[in-house]
């Protein structure tokens, strides 16, 4: 499951690709036909994660450097770099395993799945 999750992969097929491009989510797999999203805001899970961990990697990263260093001139560009390429690396995998743990708890099925075949 965490291999699939990582390489964006179905969770009820685990053949079809969830993403249309680096970061676009399909409406729904190609291979099995789950619909991954069926609010508009569902991503707001995938964006909670990707924020807290940003916020993990920029409090560990001052806290190693500015007892060694201080506040020295550039580490509010440091700071803003490292957050940037931290969401842009951390929001794909994150929403991946969001629309994972969504399929997990029943919210993420075919359309034509029946109500008493689904999970959760």
């Amino acid at each position: 499951m965490l291999e699939a999750t990582f390489l964006g992969r179905c969770p009820e097929c685990r053949d079809g690709a969830m993403f249309r491009g680096p970061y676009g989510l399909r409406d729904v797999c190609p291979t099995c036909g789950v619909r991954f999203e069926r609010d508009n805001g569902s991503w707001l899970g995938a964006s909670v994660m990707t924020y807290g961990a940003a916020i993990v990697v920029l409090l560990g990263l001052t806290f190693a450097l500015v007892p060694r260093y201080g506040f020295f001139e550039g580490l509010g560009v440091l700071l803003v770099a490292v957050g940037v390429v931290t969401v842009a690396l951390v929001y794909r995998p994150a929403k991946a395993w969001f629309v994972w743990w969504m399929w997990a708890a029943g919210f993420v099925y075919r359309d034509d799945e029946p109500p008493e075949e689904r999970r959760g």
